[in-house]
């Protein structure tokens, strides 16, 4: 396997199910070009597999209504929901074929578009409200689906001459010179004839001749009364000469869905629910990823393996060539402890990637996150990987951070240069402490003198520009992480004063290994060995709790960081990029009318109770630059615009509504998460 493109990027849809996606261009099936055909690439989550049984004659007598609770009980087995829905599919496969022809008037593609649009049906079938509607509901489908190609500026159709090319040969070669000129003129002068039809008349036309439905049976999916239904259809007709009809009625009835199983079973063998065994293939296929480094992959794994499905969203495919079962790509959106934000894995090769494989799963996971109401995704992926770097740009993403992945062996590390660093800080008066030991002297003190600190240093930082405060509760909330360890947050002290901070943490797992976390010094007293210092404690800190590694991020931006580290014995492994895209619209707004809305607001007593929020809670709003910032209790957000007055966030699922009077000052504002409201009075 060549070298692997990952896409990361960072929302609630219907369960997940295979899903046959198409590529950038459309070809008939057949050869397996630079381009994949639809019938060529099938993308599905990770699923187990399973066989489906032929529906019997008595399923075929069974009632739509019954079909349909049977496929959605939640007291039905999985057998029974399987083998309801395939009749679902056997009763329909013509009528969505016909409909979907009707509208893009290829056969190829009508039935690529068929056998999606049943996909997408079993996805949302629980959201059927009434099951007596299923046709006109599943129509629906079938022409959203029609129009999403349509609609797509890389989609080609191929000529309907060369769809029928082959049946067109084999008929020509039972006949004379003659005969064959005079089939291949009708032939053109039919398919022309039909194109020209309104598009109303040709999707009555292919539903009537395609398998002898009735008019009722036309009615019921169409949502039209009969008598409109006849009306068309004598329209059609009249436009239609009878040989033409007799030629489209044998060229349809021949390429419809139910002259085999054929259909149905492609459809079927795509729906199957989990089972464990379908990591195996994505192991191989991820680990062949960053062969440099296996360890890394392994935790990847891991973490998507224990991803917590009943807190946050996730959503998995894999795509696969259809005929020969290899494993092209891998696709999956995972929700963040930001619920607004998401992270979409994306893995395939870069000549997979260009074959239109990247986007037929990026498009699929951003409809994913549309329907979940994400607000933005990130992607992160080594900047060694500039095909998708560029995939990426092109579609509108923003490269918001890069940054070098370091590695320290703590095998090759030693400690006793610590002792030395030491003495000569304590000979400037300058000690090294940790906030669990400033916790336990004094607590309250200690947390507002390292929110202090950490604001004064970060304000420095060129990663952090434009610099927004800390809030205060932030620092509080922050040791109550899990993955904070208090006795490894260390601080340089001269006198009572904070002059120095560096961590370690678990925020990202490491196997056997550990993160080093921010590192910041006080202004006054940079090149004066405490950074070296604060390092080599955390450094010592790791050997003695048994750690192998530690591994630290550093930006281009950062060169005096990244020097020490690389002097303390750190190598960069990789550099990483991060790309950026928002689902949510953001409204083009002039910044000015932001100077109206700063000053701070109090908030309703009895709503911020039923809201979690302190009894009196004060919401801040401040402009920085262009930006609109707000602050409430340990949350620090920047506002996007929705309208003029109406703000949302990318951090959480909140909402800002500014009111003004009728003089144009600003009088109050409505927060408003997860469906309550709190109305906040402006006081300054």
């Amino acid at each position: 396997m060549g070298s692997l493109v990952s896409l990361c990027l960072c929302g609630k849809t219907s369960s997940p199910f295979t899903i046959t996606l198409g590529p950038t261009t459309f070809k008939r099936r057949g050869g397996f070009g630079s381009v994949l055909s639809r019938s060529q690439v099938k993308f599905h989550p990770p699923f187990g597999s399973y066989t489906m049984k032929v529906a019997t004659g008595e399923h075929r007598v069974k009632e739509i209504r019954t079909l349909i609770i049977e496929a959605t009980s939640a007291e039905s087995s999985p057998t029974v929901k399987q083998e309801s829905f395939r009749e679902i599919v056997t009763r329909y496969q013509d009528l969505a074929y016909g409909c979907a022809y009707a509208v893009l008037r290829d056969f190829w593609l009508a039935e690529d578009v068929a056998q999606e649009a049943f996909i997408t049906a079993w996805q949302k079938l629980d959201q059927l409200r009434q099951p007596e509607a299923f046709p006109g509901w599943f129509r629906r489908i079938v022409l959203n689906e029609c129009y999403r190609l349509t609609r797509g500026k890389k989609l080609q159709f191929v000529p309907l001459e060369p769809a029928h090319a082959a049946t067109l040969i084999d008929d020509a070669r039972q006949s004379d010179p003659h005969t064959r000129a005079e089939r291949f003129e009708l032939q053109d002068r039919v398919y022309a004839t039909i194109a020209a039809l309104p598009e109303h008349e040709r999707v009555i036309t292919a539903l009537f001749y395609i398998n002898e439905y009735s008019q009722k049976e036309i009615s019921a999916f169409l949502e039209l009364p009969v008598s409109t239904v006849v009306k068309r259809l004598y329209s059609a007709r009249q436009r239609l000469k009878q040989r033409m009809i007799e030629m489209l009625k044998d060229d349809l009835q021949q390429r419809r869905p139910s002259r085999s199983l054929t259909f149905a079973e492609q459809v079927s063998a795509r729906i199957r629910p989990y089972a464990e065994p379908d990591w195996e293939p994505i192991t191989t296929f991820v680990y062949g990823f960053a062969p440099d480094f296996r360890q890394d992959e392994e935790a990847w794994l891991r973490n998507r393996q224990q991803f917590d499905e009943k807190r946050y969203t996730r959503r998995q495919y894999v795509a696969e060539h259809a005929e020969t079962g290899q494993l092209l790509g891998y696709g999956a959106i995972e929700q963040t402890m930001f619920l607004p934000k998401y992270r979409l894995f994306l893995m395939t090769e870069p000549k997979w990637l260009q074959a239109g494989v990247g986007d037929l799963l990026l498009d699929r996971l951003v409809t994913d996150l549309r329907e979940a109401g994400a607000i933005t995704v990130w992607h992160r992926t080594y900047s060694r990987f500039t095909e998708v770097l560029n995939f990426l740009a092109d579609r509108g993403f923003i490269e918001t951070r890069r940054i070098w992945d370091l590695r320290l062996d703590l095998s090759e590390a030693n400690s006793d240069s610590f002792t030395s660093a030491t003495r000569e800080l304590a000979a400037a008066g300058i000690t090294i402490t940790t906030f669990a030991e400033e916790r336990d002297r004094d607590s309250e003190a200690a947390l507002h003198k390292l929110h202090e600190f950490l604001n004064s240093v970060k304000m420095d930082d060129p990663e952090r520009q434009p610099f927004l405060p800390l809030p205060f509760d932030s620092v509080v909330h922050w040791f109550k992480r899990k993955y904070m360890l208090p006795d490894a947050c260390f601080i340089a002290k001269h006198g009572d004063r904070y002059v120095g901070f560096t961590d370690l943490n678990h925020i990202e797992p490491i196997p056997q290994g550990i993160m080093h976390g921010f590192t910041g010094v006080a202004r006054e007293y940079r090149r004066k060995g405490v950074a070296t210092a604060l390092k080599l404690r955390a450094i010592t800190y790791a050997l003695d709790h048994g750690y192998r590694s530690i591994r630290a991020f550093s930006s281009p931006s950062q060169p005096e960081i990244m020097a020490l580290n690389e002097k303390l014995g750190f190598r960069r492994a990789f550099c990483y990029v991060t790309l950026e895209k928002f689902v949510k619209q953001i409204a083009q707004v002039d910044s000015s009318l932001y100077d109206s809305y700063v000053g701070k607001y109090e908030g309703d007593a009895e709503a911020s109770v039923k809201l979690g929020l302190p009894s009196t809670p004060t919401i801040t709003i401040r402009k920085h630059g262009e930006r609109l910032i707000s602050e409430l209790r340990d949350m620090q957000d920047e506002l996007f615009p929705e309208s003029e007055s109406e703000f949302f966030t990318d951090h959480h699922y909140a909402r800002f509504v500014f009111s003004k009077d009728k003089g144009g000052a600003t009088t109050h504002l409505l927060y408003r998460y997860d469906g309550k409201e709190m109305r906040a009075t402006k006081i300054s």
